[in-house]
């Protein structure tokens, strides 16, 4: 039988060597990846599309009793989202463009929000005002630029996880 202490040493050593390989995996293949990643919202998208052409379905027992916005918003889903799927590197720097501008906009909604801090927060206010304009930054160096950000993110990705799990070995060697 084992003990609490040796049981959570052996998790977090687990979770270390898994989140290094992992992170190894991506920094391997960092182009199959983001061409996984997008064909994965693809496929979502499709599927998305088909349930809710299913669930009419079920509900309406006939096709002509589908409200015409439901039965197009299905179709779409699932024509873009299987051409996504199919074509993933022709869709990634679309994705990585809609991507950037969602990066922007929590950007300058983080900025809009440091100048509404009171007076008593005015170190969180220049803190909130700093990662505001790097976010910003980043959202515009994604959006018009989304082939070098197709490259980027995934080995930021697989970087942050061999560190995040050398930090979790670290831990469990410390751990009695």
């Amino acid at each position: 039988m084992r003990d609490a202490k040796g049981h959570t040493r052996f998790t977090v050593t687990m979770t270390g060597a898994l989140l290094i390989f992992m992170g190894a995996t991506i920094l391997a293949n960092s182009g199959d990846v983001t061409a996984f990643v997008v064909r994965l919202v693809g496929f979502a998208a499709a599927v998305f599309g088909v349930m809710i052409f299913a669930g009419h379905f079920m509900r309406a027992h006939a096709i002509d009793a589908i409200p015409f916005e439901d039965l197009s918003i299905a179709g779409l889903l699932v024509l873009i989202g299987t051409a996504i799927a199919v074509f993933p590197n022709m869709f990634a720097k679309v994705l990585f463009s809609v991507m950037g501008i969602l990066i922007v906009f929590s950007g300058l909604g983080d900025v809009a929000r440091s100048r509404t801090k009171i007076a008593d927060e005015e170190n969180e206010e220049k803190l909130t005002l700093r990662v505001g304009i790097v976010t910003v930054a980043v959202g515009v160096f994604v959006t018009l630029v989304p082939s070098a950000a197709i490259h980027v993110v995934p080995v930021i990705c697989g970087v942050a996880l061999v560190l995040d799990g050398l930090s979790e070995l670290f831990l469990a060697m410390k751990m009695d």
